[in-house]
C-alpha cells in the first residue's frame, strides 16, 4: 500500500492510499453505486471497511471524488488485485448486480478486445453461474473468434436459462446455420419469432435455411405466416414467389408479381427488388416518379437516386442519367458495385459505356 496524500477535514486527517478508489469502483460496478449494501455485505473485511469510511468522508466533503475521474478506465487485473489485497472472495458477494461488468463488456467487446472480455465474462459466471447475459455474450464472442463448437454450447446454456432471451436464440441460430446443421437453425429462429413475431429478418433466415436443404413446402409455409404479420412486404412476396415456382405452384407465384408490379414499396428495404422488377417490366416512369418523391422527404437516402440512372435512360432522359451516376460514382462506389448486375442487364453497351462501365 503507498499513501499518496494526507487531507486535513476539520481537524482530522485522512490518508488518501493508492488502494482508496477501489470501494468507489466496487460500488460502481457491482452494487450499482449502492454504498451502504456493499458495505453490508463485506462487514467482515475489516480493511475495506476502514477504506470505505475513509471514503465516505472524502465524498461528503470533496466534490467529484465520485466520478467517472475515479472509476474509469476500468483495469480488470487491477481490479482482481486490490479483491486480493483486501481478501475479498467471490463468495462473500451476496447482493450484487452484474449489469455494471455486462456494460463494461459490451464497451470492450465493440473494440475487439476480446481477450479482457472473456476474462470478465468468466469471472460474471464465477459470481452468477445462471447469468444468461454473460452466457449469451460469451457465446457471440466465441463465434466471432470462429469457435462454433463452445459458442454455440454457450449459447445454449443461456436460451436454456432464459427462454425469452430473443438474442441467444437468433445467435444460436447462426451457430447452427454456420456449422450446416440448417434445420435446427430454423428450429432455434422460429422459437425466435414465437417470442418475437415482428422480428422481420427472422423469417427470411429460416427461409434460406429450409431452402438449404430443399424444403421448399416449408420455407413456403414460414414466408405465407410471414405476409399474414406483413402484408404489404414486396421482398417477402418476391421471395415466395420463387419459392411457388419451384414447387411448380404458378398460378400463385405470377399472382404474387402481379401484386408486387401494382404496388408501391411501403418499406425502404422493398425499394431496391421493387425497382428491378418493375425496370424488368417497362415501368420505368412509375419508378421514376416514385423515387424522385422518396428522395424528396428522405434527406439521408441521396444513394437511392442511382436506382433512377435505368429508367432516366429507359425513359430517354440521358443527361440526368449520366449527371446523378457521376455525381455519385465516388461516394457510393459500393452501392454501385451492388446494382452493376442490374446494369449489365438492362443498359446496352453504348449506355455502358456512357457510364465508364465498361
Amino acid at each position: 500500500m503507498e499513501n499518496i496524500v494526507n487531507v486535513n477535514l476539520n481537524g482530522e486527517v485522512y490518508t488518501i492510499t493508492d488502494r482508496t478508489p477501489f470501494p468507489l469502483l466496487l460500488s460502481e460496478y457491482l452494487y450499482e453505486g449502492d454504498f451502504d449494501l456493499m458495505m453490508v455485505d463485506l462487514k467482515e473485511k475489516k480493511d475495506f471497511i476502514n477504506e470505505c469510511k475513509t471514503l465516505k468522508v472524502l465524498m461528503d466533503n470533496i466534490p467529484g471524488i465520485n466520478s467517472n475521474f475515479i472509476t474509469s478506465p476500468f483495469i480488470f487485473n487491477d481490479f482482481l488485485s486490490y479483491m486480493e489485497e483486501f481478501n475479498i472472495k467471490i463468495n462473500d458477494f451476496n447482493h450484487v448486480s452484474l449489469n455494471g461488468l455486462i456494460d463494461i463488456v459490451l464497451d470492450r467487446a465493440d473494440k475487439k478486445d476480446f481477450d479482457i472480455v472473456k476474462k470478465i465474462l468468466y469471472f460474471t459466471l464465477d459470481i452468477d453461474s445462471n447469468f444468461a447475459p454473460a452466457y449469451e455474450l460469451l457465446g457471440s464472442i466465441l463465434i466471432e473468434e470462429g469457435n462454433f463448437e463452445d459458442g454455440k454450447k454457450s449459447l445454449e446454456k443461456a436460451a436454456k436459462i432464459d427462454p425469452w432471451n430473443i438474442a441467444a436464440l437468433s445467435e444460436l441460430g447462426e451457430a447452427y446455420f454456420n456449422l450446416k446443421e440448417y434445420d435446427k437453425a430454423a428450429e432455434i429462429w422460429k422459437k425466435e419469432i414465437e417470442l418475437a413475431p415482428n422480428n422481420y429478418v427472422t423469417y427470411f433466415m429460416i427461409t434460406d435455411a429450409y431452402m438449404e436443404v430443399d424444403k421448399y413446402d416449408k420455407a413456403a409455409n414460414i414466408l405465407e405466416k410471414f405476409l399474414n404479420r406483413f402484408p404489404k412486404s414486396i421482398l417477402g412476396k418476391f421471395q415466395l414467389s420463387n419459392i411457388y415456382k419451384e414447387l411448380s405452384r404458378n398460378i400463385e407465384a405470377e399472382g404474387l408479381l402481379n401484386e408486387i408490379l401494382n404496388s408501391i414499396p411501403e418499406y425502404e428495404s422493398d425499394i431496391e427488388i421493387w425497382t428491378k422488377l418493375m425496370i424488368e417490366n417497362n415501368k420505368n416512369k412509375t419508378v421514376i416518379k416514385f423515387i424522385e418523391k422518396f428522395i424528396e422527404r428522405s434527406e439521408n437516402n441521396e444513394h437511392f437516386k442511382l436506382l433512377l440512372v435505368i429508367p432516366y435512360f429507359k425513359s430517354g432522359e440521358i443527361e440526368k442519367a449520366k449527371k446523378i451516376f457521376k455525381n455519385l460514382k465516388d461516394e457510393y462506389s459500393w452501392y454501385i458495385y451492388g446494382l452493376k448486375d442490374s446494369f449489365n442487364a438492362v443498359l446496352n453497351k453504348d449506355e455502358l459505356k456512357e457510364l465508364e462501365l465498361i
